[in-house]
């Protein structure tokens, strides 16, 4: 299974190139849903043509002893939620792109191409992303749910991607800007998860509420 979601990973990219590109003459409602619908179909075709992707291998490279042990651990604890989430319509094409990201930032961190700072703090925001997505899919909450896509497809996409595309010298002068955005962005997703928490804590003090009325013994 894993063999043919990595094989998917590099068409999954391509999707998202795309929408870089008719993110200029598309509406963001829409163009939001052109490296989702690109990366599900993926996920499909892949599926059903299981036997002759056995045959198959991808380019992504083997991690080395030397990788930063910390790295790993995040990224195997995206792995579980990942195939939880790959056969879902909507959060399926998200945990695909969390992977792909992670295999981007792992490969250049030992290419050296990206420094450790950018490569820990990007797998610890997908990390938290995909930690979150199973209370996102109980909560159902279509504004949420919006605004969680748009956080993984347009912003975090819009500020990895032209870094990546930029020359080493450029990269070292540039990175505290990258490093910036990532912060920014994992603080929004603070304000998402203290909204979660804060409608957990009111559906919690509405369900005791209605124990205490059906329940509590009176004098």
């Amino acid at each position: 299974m894993q063999k043919q979601f990595k094989v998917a990973a590099g068409i999954s990219l391509a999707g998202y190139v795309v929408s870089l590109i008719t993110t200029s003459f598309l509406p963001e409602a829409i163009n939001l849903l052109v490296p989702a619908t690109i990366t599900f179909g993926t996920i499909l075709v892949l599926q059903r043509s299981s036997k002759a992707i056995k045959g198959t291998t991808t380019n992504v490279p083997i991690s080395e002893p030397a990788v930063n042990t910390t790295i790993a651990s995040i990224s195997n604890a995206t792995s579980d939620t990942e195939i939880q989430a790959e056969s879902d319509p909507f959060w399926g094409p998200i945990a695909e792109y969390i992977h792909v990201i992670e295999e981007t930032m792992i490969s250049e961190g030992q290419k050296n191409t990206v420094d450790d700072e950018i490569v820990e703090k990007t797998l610890s925001l997908l990390s938290r992303v995909g930690r979150l997505i199973p209370q996102l899919k109980e909560l159902n909450d279509a504004n949420m749910n919006h605004n969680i896509q748009r956080l993984i497809f347009k912003d975090l996409n819009g500020a990895i991607n032209p870094f990546l595309k930029l020359g080493g010298e450029a990269k070292r002068l540039n990175r505290r800007l990258l490093l910036t955005g990532i912060k920014d962005i994992n603080s929004k997703l603070t304000d998402y998860v203290e909204t979660i928490e804060q409608k957990d804590l009111i559906e919690l003090q509405t369900r005791m509420e209605l124990i205490q009325q059906r329940y509590r013994s009176t004098d």
